[in-house]
């Protein structure tokens, strides 16, 4: 049985979140239930969605997860857990950036000239 787990409202708009997962290869869209052939070697992908809104988080795929994350043989409901994780989790992630931006009168436009 897979553990359940929350998804958090969209930052934008607090609309629902939505998550959809497609082979890579293929682009059809494949369920958590879907079970990786025996030589795991379908590639697959997922990303969280709002429904009202659009707003879309990361696409997390399996072939990024193995070459970056060293992350390997995941079945699709493993692959959408970590798109859900991360969607959960990007709030505030570049605040900083954007607090500095603030500072030198970047996040304005038209931008004054500088």
């Amino acid at each position: 049985m897979i553990e359940p787990i929350k998804m958090a409202p969209c930052p934008f708009c607090e609309g629902p979140p939505c998550i959809i997962a497609h082979n890579w290869i293929t682009r059809e869209e494949v369920f958590e239930e879907h079970k990786q052939n025996e030589d795991f070697d379908e590639a697959y992908e997922a990303h969280v969605w709002c429904h009202d809104c659009g707003a879309q988080g990361p696409n997390i795929n399996t072939c990024s997860l193995g070459t970056f994350e060293q992350i390997y043989d995941l079945e699709v409901a493993d692959v959408m857990r970590i798109a859900i994780e991360r969607w959960n989790n990007r709030h505030n992630k570049a605040r900083s950036c954007y607090d500095s931006g603030e500072k030198q009168g970047l996040n304005i436009w038209p931008r004054p000239d500088l």
